[in-house]
């Protein structure tokens, strides 16, 4: 094991404030770092990671300290959590699979470069850029690499991964569609500058901005240009999208609102001078970090971008915020993380930079589901409206999660699955092409060795 658990307790700093209107202070808490990551908001925790290399859960209501993991390296990557762990890279070149209940380490995976990136997972399988100028697919739990592509040069933004394919810019002035299954180039955008921007993925369309200072948005089946907006400054931020607009800062601060289908500009706000937050959408307001001579947190109104209030801090705020529960939550590079009201109680349209697993920001990807299983013959169905290959389910025994095939390899559970459906029953076999599905208008009978154990199946 390349690191060890540590547990190393910060000093908690709970406001007297007497909340409840919007901007006002939650609480806070002293990590003792600058925070640039961005948080992720789960299951009533908060997960961010800090210039010390530390990677802190803290209870998303209250502020207090549940664990922290350290890593080699500063933690600049975003977390991602689903499944009961948390996705996230480090500068020490790797990539770290936490356990969500006490950030014990579940898996890590090396590779030759800084990961900046911030991990996306979908369909079992860990999506994630390396300054080693590659594109990595990692197994779930990053338990081993299923492939990578090299880019020929740094692969700084994190990637989008969506409708089967991986949608990430590089260094090499390339924007660049993959096979999620292969990592085969489906096609790539000449963008003729670097791309450190994360791309945005909806209704077809890709949006995303070049360090030339140019926003694009592309069709996401073919990579042709839809149309593009010169903002005139080198855009590294990540944007969002909702209710028709798409919103992006440049490196002036400058918060822009365009229109989706034209790339007309609706309204243009100052969000304090550079920092590097991207906007994040929630019940009709955007939040963004500012920096410059106006530090602290932004609220616009999204359809008009009249001003709502700001929330002053002595440092530029370079972390993404994150809405969730009617809270926003942000780190700053003073090293606190502070949880404000944010008045809205929506859960949020693109509720965070790098949270959603597909990045996409529509809410649409189902949770893995487990089942129990028993010694013997186990009932199981997909309990999913699509085909789930068996190569993508897991077996876990509550500690440690394997592969399907690594479980058939250890002899766990069998190679043969029967299915039935009224009035019939035939036996199917493992890996045999559409065979190795399981489909929710079949039940299944599925075998194994080795009380204790539970499936999971992920999202189709």
């Amino acid at each position: 094991m390349k690191h060890t658990f540590t547990c190393a307790i910060a000093a908690l700093l709970l406001s007297s404030v007497v909340y409840g209107a919007p901007g006002d202070l939650v609480w806070s808490y002293d990590t003792g770092q600058p925070v640039g990551s961005s948080p992720a908001v789960a299951g009533g925790c908060v997960y961010v990671g800090g210039e010390s290399g530390d990677v802190l859960c803290l209870d998303a209501a209250t502020g207090a300290f549940v664990w922290s993991y350290a890593t080699g390296n500063i933690v600049e990557s975003s977390p991602t959590v689903i499944g009961g762990y948390v996705y996230v890279g480090s500068n020490d070149d790797y990539v770290y699979c936490l356990r969500v209940a006490d950030g014990s380490l579940a898996g890590s995976c090396g590779t030759n470069g800084d990961v900046h990136s911030s991990p996306a997972v979908a369909d079992g399988c860990v999506y994630v850029g390396s300054a080693d100028d590659k594109v990595y697919c990692l197994n779930a739990v990053v338990s081993g690499l299923a492939w990578s592509v090299d880019l020929l040069d740094d692969v700084l933004a994190s990637p989008a991964v969506v409708g089967g394919f991986v949608y990430i810019g590089d260094y090499n002035n390339q924007f660049n569609c993959l096979s999620a299954t292969t990592g085969a180039s489906s096609w790539s955008y000449p963008v003729g500058v670097a791309v450190y921007s994360s791309a945005a993925v909806s209704e077809g369309r890709v949006f995303v901005g070049d360090t030339g200072g140019t926003f694009h948005c592309l069709d996401a089946t073919d990579g042709t240009a839809k149309w593009s907006y010169m903002a005139g400054s080198p855009i590294i931020t990540s944007p969002a999208v909702g209710g028709g607009f798409v919103y992006f800062t440049d490196m002036t601060g400058q918060l822009r609102s365009l229109s989706v289908g034209s790339g007309t500009p609706a309204w243009t706000q100052s969000a304090g001078g550079f920092a590097n937050s991207s906007p994040a959408i929630s019940g009709g307001y955007i939040y963004v970090g500012g920096g410059g001579m106006g530090p602290g947190l932004y609220c616009f109104d999204a359809v008009t971008g009249a001003f709502q209030w700001r929330y002053l801090t002595a440092y530029a705020v370079n972390s993404s915020p994150a809405s969730a529960g009617g809270y926003v939550y942000f780190g700053c590079e003073d090293g606190y993380v502070y949880c404000l009201e944010a008045g809205d109680g929506d859960t949020g349209e693109w509720p965070m930079f790098r949270h959603d697993p597909a990045h996409t920001g529509e809410q649409s990807i189902a949770p893995p589901r487990a089942f129990p299983l028993f010694g013997g013959w186990n009932l199981i169905g997909s309990g999913r409206e699509g085909a789930v290959p068996l190569a993508s389910c897991m077996l876990t025994d509550g500690v440690d999660i394997y592969l399907y095939d690594e479980a058939v390899a250890a002899g766990w559970v069998q190679t043969m699955l029967y299915y039935f459906t009224t009035g019939y029953r035939e036996c199917r076999t493992d890996g045999m092409g559409d065979d190795d599905h399981l489909r929710p208008w079949y039940g299944y009978w599925l075998l194994t060795y080795r009380p204790g154990l539970s499936i999971i199946i992920p999202a189709p």
